[in-house]
């Protein structure tokens, strides 16, 4: 009879929480006086920690991760900007037997027209043209360049010592190319060392996102990277083209990847743009262009009086149109460069063109109150042809070029 009780409230100890391999010291007197033929009975719970984000007692690492894998995301908040892929155009390339084959073929093209006698004729410039237009964008290296003769090829159109007359835009595709070539630069993407990043914007209320942005930057790690703050050509050549400005800045042609004027404190403006103008439009005349400054800004307080009556709440120069002001005492030869934004007849079809040197010879203030300034540039002699007539076969950009610009736009649309 005195049993029944001590088993009762080792029953009732299965709802209690147990250290383990302990025994509650109830439990432990009572069966210390069951006699030696009944078992002694003991109950003992399982451990359980203290509860965490992942519930009572779960310890393993494996479990824990695919919980936080299946737990829900937060919603992305409405206006918030993420980003949605990235996108490197450099890439390893593998060169094989084909890239040595088609380029062979170019430079087989190049020397049978090289060979003629008494001189080519227009047809055979033509087939020049259309290698010169392919060979930038072929698979090739270092190796591949000079195995298939190409190299041989293209310095003799740099050279130009023929008895018969080189036709001029020849002569300059050829050493772009090889600019390319002897500074080590095989990659034959438009893009090369460019990212991209596409971000998309979250509609509000639940919607599906309807807006996207693309925004373009310069590989941290790309080798061939030039700096723009330098006067002159800076090794670039009349004709020389970019689809994107961001290209241009890769390159060194132009300093800014938006703003249209580039340059320094010291000479003043290095590089420009001509795209038309915001406020005052510009004018293009081709060996002339009256091109604008921006607008003025605000004078700060402190600002000193300058020579010229400012009437109070006048603004002041910008910096850009500062750097055109200083080109203009220091006769700064600026590059200039022609966009498709512009309304102009000589504007390319797509992007950017290089078309030479320019200097700034004289200038007028269109608007006193806003500091807007136009000044007249004037295209420095002996310097190649501008290439923006489209009926001249040596027209830049080449239908090459638009193609495969169109193509890479096309790509980009897709992946949208």
């Amino acid at each position: 009879m005195s049993d029944r009780p001590r088993v009762g409230r080792l029953q009732d100890l299965k709802f209690k929480r147990i250290p383990r391999n302990e025994v509650s010291s109830e439990a432990a007197g009572s069966s210390s006086s069951v006699g030696p033929n009944r078992r002694r009975i003991s109950r003992r719970t399982p451990v359980e920690s203290d509860d965490n984000d992942f519930g009572p007692g779960l310890r393993d690492e494996a479990t824990r991760r695919l919980l936080k894998r299946r737990a829900p995301r937060n919603p992305v908040p409405p206006g918030e900007r993420v980003v949605e892929k990235q996108t490197r155009f450099s890439s390893n390339r593998v060169i094989s037997r084909n890239d040595l084959i088609n380029l062979s073929v170019h430079a087989e093209k190049i020397a049978k027209v090289l060979k003629k006698k008494p001189q080519p004729s227009a047809a055979d410039w033509q087939i020049v043209r259309g290698s010169l237009y392919q060979i930038p964008f072929e698979n090739v290296d270092q190796k591949t360049v000079h195995n298939s003769g190409a190299m041989r090829e293209l310095i003799k159109l740099e050279d130009g010592n023929f008895e018969f007359d080189l036709p001029e835009d020849i002569s300059l595709d050829a050493q772009m190319i090889l600019k390319r070539w002897r500074n080590g630069d095989y990659d034959p993407h438009l893009l090369r060392g460019i990212d991209l990043n596409q971000t998309v914007v979250p509609g509000r209320g639940g919607r599906p996102a309807k807006k996207r942005a693309r925004h373009y930057k310069l590989e941290e790690d790309y080798n061939w990277k030039r700096d723009d703050n330098v006067e002159g050509n800076h090794d670039l050549f009349v004709g020389e083209w970019w689809p994107l400005q961001i290209c241009a800045l890769r390159d060194g042609a132009h300093g800014d990847m938006e703003a249209g004027i580039s340059g320094n404190n010291i000479i003043g403006a290095i590089s420009v743009i001509v795209s038309g103008g915001a406020l005052y439009p510009d004018l293009d005349e081709l060996e002339r262009v009256l091109y604008c400054g921006t607008m003025g800004v605000e004078a700060p307080i402190n600002y000193a009086d300058d020579p010229e009556e400012r009437e109070h709440g006048d603004r002041i120069p910008s910096p850009n149109t500062k750097y055109l002001l200083l080109a203009f005492e220091k006769a700064t030869k600026i590059r200039l460069f022609r966009s498709s934004k512009s309304p102009s007849p000589y504007a390319p079809a797509e992007g950017l063109r290089y078309d030479g040197l320019y200097t700034i010879r004289a200038y007028e203030i269109l608007d006193k109150k806003n500091a807007v300034y136009r000044f007249e540039m004037i295209r420095e002699p002996n310097q190649a042809a501008i290439r923006g007539d489209p009926e001249d076969p040596g027209c830049k950009p080449n239908r090459v070029e638009l193609a495969q610009w169109h193509n890479i736009k096309k790509t980009l649309k897709g992946e949208r």
